[in-house]
């Protein structure tokens, strides 16, 4: 395989990964930078706690959508090994976007969508257990965290191809490390938690 093309292909993932829903739908609809309010991420969760469910249901359909395009593309002009570079690229690309200063959301939305891509039924499967969990806790941060370990397992015991395997764990492992904070707030009982069907009231003002 030509690592060029794997290359160019990881970037064409970052590029797409620059694109933040959450970011633009903050000043279209709140008129703020969404990642000076709230929990600081451009993401579906601190969107739909500032601005509202319908809003956060969107962007996390639309970042979904990032990782889904990303590394169908990647298998496209790679196989396997071109949907791995793809999706590596698309998360870091929405974690870290270089069009946002590298300040992005934490890539569970675009790890879906790479799933998706991979496994539609199980990651339905999941995405289901992720919102059980997320209805009964109110906390999305550990629905998030339940999502990603289950597909990990479910690639690890369902006898998949090798790259898929390890994509799979990277994949987890770094959603994991990027909810740090919120494990330690798990642990202590002092997690955020969602309030259904409430939205933060809107106004011009900016926290700078």
């Amino acid at each position: 395989m030509d690592i060029l093309k794997l290359i160019a292909i990881l970037f064409m993932g970052y590029f797409i990964g620059n694109f933040s829903p959450a970011y633009f739908l903050g000043w279209l609809v709140g008129k703020f930078d969404i990642r000076e309010r709230g929990s600081g991420n451009a993401g579906a969760t601190n969107v739909m706690r500032l601005i509202g469910w319908q809003y956060g249901a969107l962007v996390f359909i639309l970042d979904m959508l990032k990782g889904l395009v990303s590394s169908s593309l990647g298998f496209w002009l790679a196989g396997y090994p071109g949907l791995a570079a793809a999706a590596i690229g698309v998360i870091l690309g929405h974690d870290f976007p270089a069009l946002l200063n590298f300040r992005g959301g934490k890539g569970i939305a675009s790890t879906a969508g790479i799933f998706l891509s991979l496994f539609p039924l199980p990651t339905l499967g999941a995405i289901l257990i992720f919102v059980v969990v997320v209805l009964l806790t109110r906390m999305v941060s550990l629905g998030s965290l339940v999502f990603v370990l289950v597909m990990a397992i479910y690639t690890l015991v369902s006898n998949q191809p090798k790259v898929l395997v390890i994509l799979a764990i990277m994949v987890s492992i770094f959603a994991i490390a990027q909810h740090g904070e919120n494990i330690q707030r798990i642990l202590r009982g002092v997690e955020n938690k969602i309030s259904f069907g409430k939205k933060v009231k809107r106004d011009n003002r900016l926290r700078l």
